[in-house]
C-alpha cells in the first residue's frame, strides 16, 4: 500500500494472503460460489480489513449492484419544523433497513437524483414551493422508475407516491408515516 492512500481490496488480500475473489466473497458476505471458505480464512480476512483500516468504496460497489443503498431527502430549511422532522426519522429509520439517508436541502436534489445519486427520494420541500424545473425533475425520474414519495396535496406525475401533508397528527408521525411508505416502496 501506497504511504497516504487508502487501502484498496489487493492490499486486504496480499495482507491476508488470499485471492481477491476470496476477499470480495468475504466482505460482501456472500458465499464463496462452489467454494467453501474456511472460518480461518475468512477470520484472516476480516482481521486484514481491520489492521489496515479498509473500508469498502460504496460508489464501486452501488456500480456494479446497480442500486446506491441510498435515499435522498430533498428539504427545503432544516430551521423548519416539519423538515426537521423528517431528517430526522430518515436518519433514523432508513440506516436500520441497509439505507444511507442524504438529507439534501435546497435545489441541490436534483442535479443529485438525476446523476444517479440515489435509489429514492422523498420530496419533503413545501408542495407549493416546488419549482417546474421540480416537477421536470419528478417526471423524469418517474420515467427512469426510481421510487419517489412526495408530500402534496394535489395529484403528482406517474410514478410518484403521494402522502397529503395533514394525514397525520404530527409531524414526526407523518415523517415516520412516509419513511415507512417509500420502503415499503423499495421492497415492493
Amino acid at each position: 500500500m501506497r504511504h497516504g492512500s487508502k487501502p484498496t481490496i489487493r492490499d486486504v488480500a496480499e495482507a491476508a494472503g488470499v485471492s481477491l475473489t476470496t476477499v470480495s466473497y468475504v466482505l460482501s458476505g456472500r458465499p464463496g460460489g462452489n467454494t467453501r471458505i474456511s472460518q480461518p480464512t475468512q477470520d484472516r480476512v476480516h482481521a486484514a480489513a481491520r489492521e489496515l483500516g479498509y473500508v469498502p468504496n460504496r460508489a464501486a460497489r452501488g456500480m456494479r449492484r446497480g442500486r446506491t443503498d441510498v435515499v435522498a431527502v430533498a428539504i427545503t430549511d432544516l430551521e423548519d419544523s416539519w423538515d426537521r422532522a423528517l431528517a430526522v426519522a430518515a436518519a433514523r429509520i432508513l440506516p436500520l433497513h441497509g439505507y444511507q439517508p442524504v438529507i439534501l436541502v435546497g435545489e441541490s436534489w436534483r442535479h443529485f437524483m438525476l446523476s444517479g445519486g440515489a435509489d429514492a427520494v422523498i420530496l419533503g420541500s413545501k408542495p407549493a414551493e416546488r419549482t417546474a424545473a421540480d416537477l421536470e425533475t419528478v417526471t423524469e425520474l418517474g420515467a427512469r422508475g426510481v421510487a419517489q414519495l412526495a408530500f402534496s396535496d394535489t395529484p403528482q406525475p406517474d410514478g410518484v407516491d403521494v402522502l397529503a401533508p395533514g394525514t397525520a397528527g404530527t409531524a414526526e408521525s407523518l415523517a415516520e408515516h412516509a419513511v415507512a411508505r417509500l420502503l415499503a416502496r423499495l421492497h415492493g
